[in-house]
């Protein structure tokens, strides 16, 4: 996603790495330069506005690993 995308993001918003829908995660927190996001793995991250570009608001395919 872009940076404004990524500015846009609410807590409790779903996000899915590179669109895989079975590596997803919510937004927990928000700030002016980063996102924390609490990956279903268990992982937790937080990520820069500017390197968001992996990571997308809906899956765009299934079981792609």
């Amino acid at each position: 996603m872009t940076v404004a995308e990524s500015k846009s993001l609410k807590e409790g918003s779903r996000v899915y790495w590179r669109g895989d829908a079975n590596d997803s995660g919510r937004i927990t927190e928000t700030s002016w330069d980063a996102v924390t996001i609490a990956w279903d793995n268990g992982q937790v991250a937080t990520v820069h506005h500017g390197d968001m570009r992996e990571i997308e608001r809906a899956p765009a395919r299934r079981g792609a690993r």
